[in-house]
């Protein structure tokens, strides 16, 4: 397999640099999902609903919006099903094109498996959505979901050999894009040829997974590869988007889990010869927007009841089935936190128990809790972060993560009232909203799971 980056020549997002505007990625799924689907509201914005989509794709794209990410999942959650929408109803590559045809600005990311898909397949896929788009195409990357239930195709491949296939899958798919260049698609009257063929070039590839030969079959319309997001919460998985993607989509629920992350990321793509910021943090969250700051601390003060009322022994067994290798053994809730609840350094961690015990470490390093506290905090961390407030405070809070070298940007998953996400919280991330008064530390979101500022 080829030691160069592949990733070098992708289409880049918007670049991170000081001072300037964080990548927003807006889950398809956040309009359908932010009304009761039992409601009136809710039937209006059905996710069976084309036309659901298009406005949402066609309100983020105005509010500044960079992507319109569109997941997808193998196989039927028959429980999910039971509880509210389906997370997947529109083939994501259908609806990323019906997308770009109802849109001008805004890039649209379908999900590809790896697992269940050929790369000549994604590619030519990708490459036509790509010049429907002309040139919005942006692409999510996975090994799989829930091996085995996709579509009945018997594709095992060891878990300690995804990483090597999907980036296989993904040198291919790169090599079959450059193999018909724009400029074979100019005209040459010289020698009477409408497609130069002879710059269309073939692509022998004979792999551990994969066998390709000949070029690919419909010209993209980018000289470059589409912008690659890929999803990880280990130290390979991590490595791997260093080497191959542009963007890595990871839970952090914690600012400073976020930080330690991102410049992990940034030694690891330095380490796969690229520059540090090549790869951007593209971390989850959730939104719930209220109307008013009082509204906002009455929700945050009963946040951290609850939490204080399950404090105790409950919350710490809980937490000790959750993360096991957490370093509780003897000690109950009233105890003071000890000071190697985690190893003290976090590429340790990082390393040897993935993202998810980052905010835990950043919980634990924050110091001054008992056991009980320190478990009724880490019981109610998500994977991703939750922000709660007026749609100024939770802009402001998520623009603070970006200034304060945490994230690039965020994926907006799930949360309420969609108007309010695109008309106030969005520009305010962005940049384009009127700034918070300087110090108004009273006007911060409840952000769940965020350590204390030092």
């Amino acid at each position: 397999m080829s030691t160069s980056s592949p990733a070098a020549t992708s289409a880049a997002g918007p670049p991170r640099q000081a001072g300037g505007t964080p990548t927003v990625l807006l889950n398809a799924q956040y309009l359908p999902t932010s009304r009761d689907w039992r409601t009136a509201a809710g039937r209006a914005d059905s996710p069976f609903r084309v036309d659901t989509f298009l406005r949402a794709a066609q309100q983020a794209e105005a509010a500044g919006v960079d992507a319109l990410f569109q997941a997808d999942f193998s196989g039927v959650n028959r429980a999910g099903l039971r509880a509210g929408p389906p997370l997947t109803v529109f083939e994501p590559f259908q609806m990323a094109a019906l997308i770009a045809s109802a849109t001008t600005r805004i890039a649209v990311m379908p999900t590809v498996s790896t697992m269940y898909t050929h790369p000549s397949a994604f590619a030519r896929s990708l490459a036509s959505l790509d010049r429907i788009s002309a040139g919005r195409a942006w692409v999510n990357v996975v090994s799989s979901f829930r091996s085995g239930t996709a579509l009945g195709v018997q594709r095992q491949v060891p878990r300690d050999r995804r990483h090597v296939q999907t980036e296989e899958f993904i040198q291919v798919a790169r090599r079959l894009w450059a193999s018909w260049p724009p400029e074979a698609n100019r005209p040459d009257r010289a020698t009477d040829r409408f497609v130069r063929e002879d710059l269309i070039t073939d692509v022998t590839h004979h792999g551990e997974f994969y066998d390709q030969t000949g070029p690919i079959d419909m010209a993209p319309y980018s000289p470059a590869f589409p912008f690659t997001l890929e999803a990880t919460s280990s130290l390979e998985g991590l490595r791997l988007a260093a080497r191959t993607a542009d963007g890595v989509f990871a839970g952090t629920a914690t600012l400073g889990a976020a930080k330690e992350l991102r410049r992990i990321l940034r030694r690891e793509a330095r380490a796969a010869g690229r520059p540090e910021d090549a790869v951007a943090l593209l971390p989850g969250s959730y939104v719930h927007v209220v109307g008013t700051e009082d509204e906002a601390t009455r929700l945050l003060r009963a946040q951290r009841a609850h939490a204080g009322a399950h404090g105790g022994r409950l919350a710490l067994d809980e937490v000790r089935a959750r993360y096991p290798v957490l370093h509780l053994d003897g000690l109950g809730p009233a105890d003071r936190l000890p000071a190697r609840v985690l190893p003290e350094d976090p590429d340790e961690v990082f390393a040897t128990h993935g993202s998810r015990y980052l905010p835990l470490w950043d919980l634990a390093r924050a110091g001054g809790r008992t056991v009980g506290e320190f478990a009724a905090e880490a019981v109610g961390l998500a994977e991703h972060a939750r922000f709660v407030g007026t749609p100024e405070q939770i802009g402001d809070e998520m623009r603070r993560w970006y200034d304060e070298g945490g994230v690039d940007g965020f994926q907006l998953i799930l949360g309420n009232d969609f108007d309010a996400l695109c008309e106030g919280v969005v520009p305010r991330l962005r940049g384009s909203g009127t700034p918070a008064p300087h110090g108004a530390a009273h006007r911060r979101p409840a952000t769940t799971g965020s350590s204390p500022r030092p």
